[in-house]
């Protein structure tokens, strides 16, 4: 796949919420195509890379990240909460499993 440089605006994961700005932040389909929907750390060659992953553990592996990124652990757990469910991955479940 080629970096093109090309800024891709509003497109997030429907897996994880991760910003998806360059051709390099999206996952890759069966054939190798870049997925548009899911991005490179959820999503390879068609399959998702943790399928078994739970929404409650979704929510808390982005929390880490957001919190190793600087996000106060708070503000990390409340943006997690409010946007995870919310994904088309997700959406299915509903808010009961949080």
């Amino acid at each position: 796949m080629e970096e093109t440089g090309e800024k891709h605006e509003d497109l997030v994961c429907q897996s994880c919420g991760m910003p998806m700005e360059q051709e390099g932040d999206f996952g890759t389909n069966a054939d190798g195509s870049p997925n548009k929907e899911f991005c490179i750390h959820c999503y390879q060659n068609g399959v998702f890379t943790e399928p078994d992953i739970s929404m409650r553990e979704m929510i808390e592996k982005v929390m880490g990240f957001m919190v190793n990124e600087g996000m106060p652990r708070e503000e990390a757990e409340k943006e997690a909460r409010e946007t995870i469910p919310h994904l088309n991955r997700w959406r299915k479940f509903g808010t009961e499993y949080l």
